[in-house]
């Protein structure tokens, strides 16, 4: 992932290929600046045929889905980077399909045309969970040759419910990261290889308080899959914002 992310940096810095850019793209501001977006519309990110349509997306949201990171692997973004919302809509030519993975290097050009985005990565010593292996081994078996790829989460009055199949360790870390009541990113040391199949259910932090029934994402995990999340302190590749400019719209 981080020999990625380096790469993906580099291409951002350098002239990107014709394919690699949206054929047409309009930004429109969508906040009056101090942040409230209750009068605007619902969060989309969604794609059909060549056409991909962003609405409400702040800056840092962009940069986060451009280069495919989480929240906490980012910093030095201006304030208005979390203020300032955001409509896009671009398109390839007809013909092409984009999907989420196809349209990240296109956002990445985007960014820097648009946005002026200048940015480098550097380690950051954070405290994190690290993902291990509990005692007795884990309690979920490997996924059969061919399974299906799927994650699912459904919520409930008291927590939620996730079902994968096929899905590995760095998944289940990322899903996870300052996500789903765990308040620290989640760094994957359990040294399982592969992909497996598994369920695992839990509470909110207030419910798992509040009633004995019901328990927390740190106790499922040990109780439901054999593994858990142990405070550490790890250095995490953190992507940096040298400079950005707000867009001119059109």
């Amino acid at each position: 992932m981080r020999q990625i992310l380096e790469i993906l940096i580099a291409t951002a810095c350098c002239a990107l290929a014709a394919d690699q850019t949206f054929e047409v793209a309009s930004i429109h501001t969508r906040t009056d600046g101090t942040g409230d977006i209750s009068t605007l519309k619902p969060f989309r990110f969604d794609f059909s045929g060549p056409r991909m349509t962003i609405e409400n997306f702040r800056l840092s949201d962009l940069v986060t889905y451009a280069y495919d990171i989480q929240d906490y692997e980012l910093g030095g973004e201006p304030r208005w980077a979390d203020i300032d919302r955001y409509n896009i809509s671009a398109r390839v030519p007809d013909g092409a399909a984009l999907t989420r993975d196809t349209a990240r290097p296109m956002m990445r050009s985007l960014l820097a045309d648009r946005f002026h985005l200048k940015i480098h990565t550097e380690m950051k010593e954070m405290s994190v969970y690290a993902l291990v292996v509990a005692k007795g081994g884990p309690k979920f078996r490997e996924s059969p040759p061919g399974a299906q790829k799927l994650l699912t989460v459904q919520s409930k009055a008291r927590g939620a419910v996730m079902t994968v199949t096929n899905g590995d360790m760095a998944q289940l870390a990322g899903q996870f990261s300052k996500r789903n009541s765990v308040d620290r990113p989640v760094i994957d040391k359990t040294g399982l290889t592969g992909t497996f199949d598994y369920k695992l259910e839990w509470a909110n932090d207030v419910a798992a308080d509040a009633d004995p029934g019901v328990v927390s994402v740190f106790t499922a995990l040990q109780e439901q899959l054999g593994l858990r999340l142990q405070p550490a302190r790890y250095p995490v590749q953190v992507l940096i914002v040298d400079h950005a400019d707000k867009p001119s719209e059109n």
